[in-house]
């Protein structure tokens, strides 16, 4: 669904594996109070990751998806993380004191670093991960933050004083950016929402805390919506996820009762899982003024509120996606895994005189198996996904499934552009860094893994299209995606969705077939 739309880029926001989850055979899911059905997981994954090369399984597991490949080797990637990469909810210097996934106390620490090992030889990303910002043409920036590792603890969210998110040097680089930008649209990939509530007393986890006063990490949100209000910013919008059900929520000085009123209204659009058990909607925030202008979760369907539906209930996966134009309009559509619009929203941008030049920055119950075949993790020989592209450069990450030492050649357009050794230490996983390209140019490129004999095995040909320069005035458009292969519903070869088009799409993460056909 998702390669259909054919996006110039992807921002994957978090949870795209579920590390302290595991995938069982088969898991009944229910309406919160009775067994709708039996959700079939084949392959399924049955551990809870704690070491590195549990970490590493879970990225094989999902990327072995032949629709997921096949949507990555066509489509730049910009990856963010959030709690389910390492466990639910944990934060910096957590200890997980006995805890049904563990045995004994365990360090959120130790799991976080294991994890950030995982992810960086798994995704196309430098060997530093942190926020960052990218431009794209005249018209757009998108800002990543990290509101996962720089964050005080949970239990402190509901404090009457300062609670860090991103903590001050983060915040100082948002503000900067944000000001310094000339883009029309300032967009802020955040991959835990502004305005909906997250997690519950004692463990609030995004800036809520269903608190109408300004508590904990809100005071953190005060001083960057003062900020954008004070310096004149518009066009600043939030783009989220998280929370397992679909929406658009309106911050807005006239309705906020924390006592605070002198900030711009912001829009933030929200996604449910992509392939994950659906929940809410989420109770909301009040002290910005939050509230929705759309929703649609179990409950909105009649169902218990925290029912955890399984994909099967496909009305309730969603992805979204923008487009700029040449013009400045930014048309964002949350859209169902069928390829079907749920709700859009078309904006006119407020123009302002702003001279400045901005460029890149860097800164549940289980049942037993059907006894049915295994299938394998990956049909691949050789994995391959693109991101992190500017107007100029891109990062090429593959794998060697044989899982041998190989040598690991990249081509670009049909010429050998480099090459190197993988072994077991980065679990055959190597990231290419390829710049002085052309802007607003598609390339293709491929990868190979040669072994000691000379045996070569050839990836699928991948692609991807460099970004606009800062000045270029073209369109633009993107897909956001979060949640795969969560509460226990991963690859089933059975799972069958009609598209918008009333085609039958079955097997695996039909969402990536459906954004790949969208040609976005």
């Amino acid at each position: 669904t998702m390669e259909a739309l054919s996006p110039d880029f992807a921002l994957f926001q978090g949870d795209l594996i579920y590390a302290d989850g595991a995938i069982p055979a088969a898991i009944n899911y229910t309406n919160g109070t009775e067994v709708l059905g039996t959700w079939v997981n084949n392959p399924s994954k049955d551990f809870v990751a704690v070491t590195l090369d549990e970490f590493r399984a879970n990225w094989k597991y999902n990327h072995g998806d032949d629709k997921m490949q096949s949507f990555l080797a066509k489509t730049p990637i910009f990856v963010q993380w959030d709690d389910h990469e390492v466990t639910n909810n944990w934060y910096p210097t957590e200890v997980l004191v006995n805890s049904p996934l563990y045995e004994g106390n365990v360090s959120a620490d130790e799991l976080y670093n294991r994890s950030l090992q995982a992810l960086i030889e798994f995704n196309p990303i430098e060997s530093e991960f942190t926020y960052r910002s990218q431009r794209f043409g005249k018209h757009l920036e998108i800002f990543f933050p990290d509101f996962r590792s720089y964050r005080d603890p949970n239990p402190d969210n509901s404090n009457p004083t300062l609670t860090d998110m991103m903590g001050p040097e983060q915040v100082a680089w948002l503000k900067d950016g944000l000001k310094s930008s000339s883009a029309t649209w300032k967009i802020i990939s955040a991959h835990d929402p502004l305005g909906v509530v997250t997690g519950s007393e004692g463990d609030y986890d995004s800036f809520g805390n269903e608190d109408p006063a300004i508590l904990g990490r809100e005071l953190e949100l005060q001083e960057l919506l003062a900020f954008i209000n004070d310096n004149g910013i518009e066009n600043v919008v939030s783009l989220t996820s998280d929370v397992h059900f679909t929406a658009h929520v309106n911050l807005s000085p006239d309705r906020a009762e924390g006592g605070f009123t002198d900030f711009k209204p912001l829009d933030e659009f929200v996604i449910g899982p992509i392939h994950a058990g659906s929940f809410g909607p989420n109770y909301m925030d009040t002290s910005f003024g939050a509230q929705y202008e759309y929703e649609m979760g179990p409950l909105s369907l009649g169902y218990e509120r925290w029912a955890n539906l399984a994909p099967e209930v496909n009305e309730l996966q969603s992805f979204g996606h923008a487009s700029v134009s040449e013009t400045g309009e930014l048309h964002v559509k949350l859209i169902g895994i069928d390829g079907s619009v749920m709700y859009e929203k078309l904006m006119t941008p407020i123009i302002v005189d702003n001279s400045d030049s901005s460029s890149s920055t860097v800164a549940s119950d289980s049942t037993e198996s059907t006894g049915s075949l295994e299938l394998p993790i990956t049909t691949s020989d050789v994995f391959i996904q693109s991101g992190e592209v500017s107007d100029s450069s891109i990062n090429i990450m593959a794998r060697c499934n044989n899982e041998a030492g190989s040598t690991m050649k990249l081509w670009l357009d049909g010429a050998e552009m480099d090459s190197t050794d993988v072994n077991a230490s980065t679990d055959f996983t190597h990231t290419f860094l390829v710049d002085g390209l052309s802007s607003r140019t598609k390339y293709s490129y491929q990868v190979q893994c040669i072994v000691a004999d000379g045996t070569a095995l050839d990836s699928m040909e991948g692609s991807f299209t460099t970004a606009p320069g800062g000045d270029d005035e073209v369109e633009v458009s993107f897909v956001w995606a979060a949640d795969l292969a969560g509460q226990g519903y991963g690859r089933n070869p059975n799972f069958s969705v009609t598209n918008a088009n009333g085609e039958t799409v079955t097997g695996g993460y039909i969402v990536f077939d459906t954004m790949e056909a969208l040609s976005p």
